[in-house]
């Protein structure tokens, strides 16, 4: 199984905040929380964007597919479920595909005008490379530090309008 990317935070002045968030652990996880979810809706509205840029939609199933799923309170993946989501991603070579043997593929081809007569056995693919999950994760990465730094300065202004 791949090994899934993080994207891991460094924050200045952490350890004063979190002295004073020891006694609000709620507003701390709420307010980390909150940021967490800004930056994998960043990720994945990225990850359409490119995928948008780069043409690499048809009926739009890929982008439809591309959702947040939380897996902990610090924890959210960002992915898609749909079969040719790594084909789109990092293309491959050109091969030969058997009509039929594909669901859907008849169908697609005659959206496109193709093979309309239906007497086409085989078709033959060579999609190039168009990444958008890998850029949309460098841009999660660049922006994690300052969203996280907000919202833990919201979590301790919280606390100090608290006490």
């Amino acid at each position: 199984m791949p090994k899934t990317p993080k994207i891991s935070v460094a924050v200045s002045g952490i350890s004063a905040a979190l002295k004073k968030l020891k006694k609000y652990p709620g507003v701390l996880n709420a307010c980390l929380q909150e940021g967490l979810m800004i930056i994998a809706e960043e990720i994945r509205k990225t990850a359409v964007d490119k995928l948008k840029e780069q043409q690499a939609i048809d009926l739009g199933q890929l982008w439809n597919s591309i959702v947040i799923h939380r897996i902990s309170a610090k924890s959210v993946i960002v992915g898609t479920n749909v079969e040719y989501a790594a084909v789109v991603e990092f293309g491959t070579k050109g091969h030969w595909l058997k009509i039929d043997n594909i669901p859907g593929f008849r169908n697609w081809m005659k959206h496109h005008g193709i093979d309309l007569q239906e007497r086409m056995t085989y078709f033959y693919v060579h999609p190039k490379p168009r990444p958008y999950f890998e850029p949309a994760f460098q841009e999660g990465r660049n922006i994690a530090e300052g969203i996280i730094s907000r919202t833990m300065n919201e979590a301790v202004r919280k606390t100090e309008t608290s006490i």
